[in-house]
């Protein structure tokens, strides 16, 4: 039986390896070019608008999506170097019948992934991804071959939708550092400068090699030293695609998605523009964010982990806010997280209130552990003596706690993510860190 290809955010792997073989890349886009046509009531040349972050394996990838899309008859457009969100963005813009993301968003330089759009501008839902699947080899009539065209202005339109969706903020007078993580902002990370902040621009010369290395949204320290020495008004992080977002404050405190979004929802529910009074987050989300909003009449939406599963909340019931712990953020009509237009929404608040951040961003938390352990292979748990038991045994504990635990293994990573919550801070921090050690004994890489 063939692995499933997609995990949580489209399809990732090692470049050069399997699926990431030049060979294997021009199956898969000729079997997304099968669903885009079936999309398109079987429109013969389709168009594809084709993204990229900054690593060095982009070009293989690039050219082997092109070669498998255009051998079907579809014509390509190359976007260059943009965020997903841009990607995203374009896809509707030029009306094109798919879109295509070459990125691995935060992981490592050497690893790469393939993130895919409807003509809509959305991520593909599992049954359009078991299409994609199923559709591996499958050859489609076409009434010629495709073209690849380069769209030059792709950057420039990008820039002009986030300015006109934030509606055009007057940021003069906030001095913000902004880690671009050497990845596909920047040169997008301009635009707070463009919009009157003083901006410093640091992690902002990819090399193929540097993508999130010591930087970006998983990696703050460096922020957090430049935003103390600078005395900026805030820090900004992003990771490789740009559709993370987490930020630091004037103290040099990192301020996680939960904290940007529950100020994003107070900011809109002041000015009447949160779509009926409810923001969606994912099991991660900090149980205190629930009782903070609930303070305010707002209702909390939770659903199963993954940006793709918030926006499709937010369509079903026309909601205007949702995003992760993790800082993907998903505003208005966006159908993708946007780290850099909650950026600029972010700054466009803190102009207005004239409050440091620290206090725009203020949100007592329960206390939570989060651990990742890196493993060799993703067994079930439950065959796991020494993981279930160090399971079994906080879970006894923690109703006693008031808490609650989430632990999975990553879609996108070799990850086991272990996550407890409850009062007691050091107690919930022992029991996660039991788990994390009998995990990384039993199946630790």
């Amino acid at each position: 039986m063939q692995p499933k290809l997609f995990g949580t955010d489209g399809i990732r792997g090692t470049p050069g390896q399997e699926p990431l073989t030049p060979g294997s890349i021009r199956k898969i886009a000729a079997g997304y070019a099968n669903l885009i046509r079936k999309i398109a009531h079987g429109k013969k040349n389709p168009s594809v608008v084709l993204g990229k972050d900054t690593r060095a394996s982009c070009a293989m990838i690039e050219q082997a999506i092109a070669a498998g899309l255009t051998d079907v008859g579809v014509d390509v457009q190359l976007l260059g170097v943009l965020p997903t969100a841009a990607v995203a963005c374009l896809t509707k813009h030029l009306k094109a019948d798919g879109g295509i993301m070459i990125s691995a968003s935060h992981n490592p330089a050497e690893e790469n992934g393939i993130k895919f759009f409807t003509q809509n501008g959305e991520k593909l839902s599992e049954k359009e991804e078991a299409f994609v699947e199923n559709s591996l080899g499958a050859r489609a009539e076409r009434s010629r071959k495709g073209t690849v065209k380069a769209f030059a202005k792709a950057e420039a339109e990008y820039l002009a939708f986030l300015v006109e969706s934030a509606g055009r903020p007057k940021l003069a007078g906030l001095n913000v550092v902004v880690d671009a993580a050497n990845g596909t902002a920047y040169r997008a990370a301009g635009v707070f400068a463009s919009l009157g902040a003083a901006a410093t621009l640091i992690n902002n010369k990819p090399d193929g090699s540097n993508i999130n290395k010591d930087c970006g949204a998983l990696n703050p320290q460096q922020l957090q030293k430049e935003v103390i020495a600078t005395k900026a008004s805030c820090g900004i992080a992003f990771d490789g695609d740009s559709d993370r977002l987490i930020m630091v404050d004037e103290k040099g405190n990192v301020i996680n998605g939960d904290a940007i979004i529950l100020a994003l929802a107070k900011g809109m529910l002041r000015r009447g523009s949160l779509s009926n009074n409810a923001v969606v987050v994912t099991e991660y989300t900090n149980t205190a964010f629930d009782d903070e909003l609930a303070l305010a009449g707002v209702k909390t939406v939770r659903v199963q982990n993954g940006d793709k599963h918030v926006y499709a909340e937010m369509r079903k019931h026309g909601y205007s806010l949702g995003g992760e712990q993790s800082g993907h953020i998903i505003m208005g009509n966006n159908t993708a997280g946007d780290g850099i237009l909650a950026a600029i929404h972010i700054l466009a608040l803190l102009k207005e209130s004239g409050l440091p951040f620290s206090k725009l961003a203020e949100f007592t938390k329960k206390p939570q552990a989060l651990i990742n352990v890196e493993v060799k292979e993703k067994r079930e748990l439950s065959s796991l003596s020494l993981t279930s038991a160090a399971i079994a045994e906080a879970e006894k504990q923690l109703p006693r706690l008031k808490g609650r635990s989430l632990i999975r293994y990553s879609g996108t990573q070799n990850m086991l993510r272990i996550m407890l919550e409850g009062n007691g801070k050091e107690e919930i921090k022992r029991l996660a860190e039991e788990i994390a050690a009998a995990a990384k004994k039993e199946i630790g890489a």
